[in-house]
């Protein structure tokens, strides 16, 4: 009997060390298995993260970018190697905290530059190229995943650098890391890039406005370079960083847009309606050619265009200008009707009543920069180039909390693009018939009186810029 029951305890025994050991096999496995997959998902998510922080050094290059439109001082590439010019590298390299990954730490190295061959010949706006490379951490060991080809498909940096190619130089790590990196194209964008974009409140209610588009480069989109109703375009977009636009049951052919508002009146829109827009524009300063000691224009004037293009415009620096009467401003090309171009400057505010008039010649393209007041009415301007781009009006930063005004109208037919965020804006075309051909930027932009606004989409491409956009964009696996 002791041998038979010797037997037995020897059997459990062996069945409990056996089924132990199974255990141990099955539960060393499961690791095995659930740390193998922890790492790669780990690995994985590490993997995006490093693509973020490339793109973060898009947006880092693109806000030093738009600093700079800013005027002086701006502030702009402070910190950086060099501001970036043609074969000159705009260079940062910057550590930034990381809500993922349990903060873990990522670095960015952003170079922007300027090639020469990114010049648009059109208008001289230089495109800017950005490239990146966005580095973090691998926590946990220096050893692949399950699947080896995983590290060599996201280029994972266990031991040795590998992401090189001229960015990164080649050297053994203390920790593993994975990069990305990202190149992209961004263009300029004009403080006219919409027919009306305001700060604040967009008002069309006074009259059955129609705001449309055509393009005056353009045979199909318009005749011998005028507005052709057969020929209308949809690309008359509304715009505000505001909450409310007043469409007023006004015959919109293209997009409206608000800041987190609503339309009202939005019955006739042939776009799409958006509720995400946002656009600070970038405030005007003073001309640094401004005189110091300027004159005042109240009679008869006439200023010379003689400046053609690629050299410096004819400029005039003014305290105010006042017409009324019959008294005129004439603003005198060659007399071959070459084109030229003249920037006037006025400290003050500019009036124009009764049968005073503004005239800008034929072949003339005319900036105005104003700090005051603007009220021009009756006959107060004729563009006679027809040309909303030859006749621009940019309004100079007012202080904060300042109340100034940019009023216009009363003939039946305005050709001008109106630059003035710090303004408020009111735009008369003149009783039920008036056409408005331009584009309009206010601090609040009102519309009485007006039957139509034809936006030129060539203003798109001309004028002040205003912002940055990406036109092209890949990730370089090299």
């Amino acid at each position: 009997m002791r041998r038979e029951h010797s037997t037995k305890a020897g059997s459990v025994l062996v069945w409990t060390v056996l089924v132990i050991g199974i255990l141990s096999l099955i539960a060393m496995e499961t690791v095995r298995l659930v740390t193998a997959k922890y790492q790669n998902a780990l690995q994985t998510s590490t993997w995006q993260e490093a693509l973020l922080a490339a793109e973060s050094g898009i947006d880092l290059a693109i806000v030093e970018l738009r600093k700079s439109l800013y005027p002086q001082p701006n502030h702009a590439w402070d910190g950086w190697s060099n501001p970036p010019g043609n074969q000159v590298t705009g260079y940062e390299l910057t550590t930034v905290p990381n809500a993922g990954l349990s903060g873990t730490p990522m670095t960015i190295e952003a170079n922007v530059d300027a090639p020469s061959q990114l010049i648009d010949p059109t208008n001289s706006w230089q495109y800017y190229r950005i490239r990146t490379v966005g580095t973090i951490p691998i926590t946990g060991p220096a050893r692949t995943s399950d699947n080896p080809q995983d590290t060599k498909l996201r280029r994972l940096s266990l031991r040795w650098e590998r992401f090189t190619n001229g960015i990164l130089t080649a050297h053994s790590l203390d920790a593993p890391q994975v990069s990305r990196r990202i190149e992209a194209i961004v263009r300029p964008i004009s403080a006219f890039d919409q027919a009306i974009m305001s700060v604040g409140v967009v008002d069309l209610t006074n009259q059955n406005i129609v705001v449309d588009s055509y393009d005056s480069t353009d045979p199909t989109k318009s005749t011998n370079g005028l507005y052709d109703p057969a020929k209308r375009q949809e690309n008359g977009d509304i715009a505000t960083d505001g909450q409310l636009i007043e469409a007023g049951n006004a015959q919109i052919y293209g997009d409206v847009a608000t800041n987190a508002g609503t339309v009202s009146g939005a019955a006739n829109i042939t776009g799409i309606e958006r509720t995400d827009f946002y656009q600070e524009p970038i405030p005007i300063g003073a001309p640094s050619w401004a005189d110091s000691s300027p004159g005042s224009i109240n009679g008869p004037t006439t200023l010379n265009a003689v400046a053609t293009k690629g050299s410096v415009a004819s400029r005039y620096t003014f305290s105010s200008i006042s017409l009324s009467g019959n008294k005129t401003l004439t603003l005198a090309g060659n007399p071959n009707g070459s084109q030229t171009y003249i920037e006037i400057y006025v400290i003050g505010d500019m009036s124009v009543t009764g049968t005073g008039q503004i005239v800008v010649q034929p072949g003339v393209t005319a900036t105005i920069y104003f700090a005051g007041n603007v009220d021009i009415s009756g006959n107060g301007v004729l563009n006679s180039n027809n040309q909303p781009g030859d006749l621009m009006l940019y309004g100079i930063q007012p202080p904060t909390n300042s109340s100034e005004h940019v009023s216009i109208g009363g003939n039946s037919q305005i050709s001008a693009s109106i630059y003035a965020p710090g303004h408020d804006v009111t735009v008369n075309g003149g009783g039920t018939n008036g056409h408005v051909y331009g584009s309009i930027v206010g601090k609040t932009v009102t519309m009485t009186g007006v039957s139509n606004l034809h936006y030129d989409e060539k203003l798109g491409s001309t004028g002040a810029i205003n912002n940055y956009k990406i036109v092209s964009w890949f990730e370089d696996n090299r």
